[in-house]
């Protein structure tokens, strides 16, 4: 009976239906929870900017006449953006370990190349998750990921409403996109194992739900690096936390 048991288990973990199977008498009792302990706790928090943001350059786009006639839409890279003195475009994540095994959503991420800049510069995703990305302008592009812990991937996009779908199997923080012609288009995605990671909005705004626990949260930026700090949450708890970047703040190389 038990060796059926063992049997059945490891089916249902090929099938990804199980994050861990039963242990036998005397041995060390596990979660069972499908996807891992529910998230019920909530953190909500802003990044807050200290001091005058440096100034964001500004975009030439006089080499390709199409892109030229849509400047005035995007004139700068997105690479500093500070309202009411919070900082968006921040990548806020669980960086300690996490229990459990989080299928990925069914639905994909889109990044959007638009008026000759990537929409949105900044955004996340999990592992095995699909990532469309997306042409909608009338010239060319070309999507090359600088990725350094997945495969990279360079695609030629001539022609309008053309999509790449994108898949990574690794998890990786920060994973650059860059177009090689026009090179002040730029993003940045967060490949995560786990679904708790976000990113800051107008204003510096977050929102995380997390299961209870205790955890190592890291906000990234990339002008300004990283910021980490460590809390508990309990079990329909209501957090809220602060990261403080400036401008004498500094990404490694």
């Amino acid at each position: 009976m038990r060796q059926r048991i063992a049997s059945i288990c490891a089916l249902l973990l090929m099938a990804g239906m199980l994050g861990a199977c039963p242990k036998g008498p005397g041995e060390e009792p596990i979660d069972l929870q499908p996807g891992g302990p529910a998230p019920t706790a909530t953190l909500t928090g802003r990044i807050n900017f200290e001091g005058t943001p440096p100034p964001n350059d500004k975009v030439q786009m006089s080499a390709d006449p199409y892109c030229q006639m849509r400047a005035s839409e995007y004139p700068t890279v997105e690479t500093v953006l500070v309202s009411d003195g919070g900082l968006e475009n921040v990548i806020v994540f669980v960086s300690s370990p996490i229990t459990g095994s989080y299928p990925p959503p069914s639905t994909p991420v889109e990044v959007d190349q638009r008026n000759c800049h990537y929409i949105p510069h900044v955004f996340t995703m999990m592992t095995k998750q699909t990532l469309n990305i997306k042409n909608s302008d009338a010239t060319l592009h070309n999507v090359h990921g600088y990725a350094e812990k997945n495969p990279s991937f360079n695609y030629g996009q001539s022609v309008q409403g053309m999509v790449h779908m994108v898949t990574f199997g690794n998890p990786e923080v920060p994973l650059p996109i860059r177009c090689d012609v026009h090179r002040w288009m730029g993003a940045f995605v967060g490949v995560f194992t786990h679904p708790f990671h976000t990113v800051s909005t107008k204003g510096g705004a977050f929102e995380l739900k997390l299961p209870a626990g205790k955890f190592e949260i890291t906000a990234w930026h990339e002008k300004f690096g990283t910021k980490t700090t460590m809390l508990e949450v309990k079990d329909n708890e209501k957090k809220d936390v602060q990261f403080n970047f400036s401008a004498s703040d500094k990404a490694a190389d």
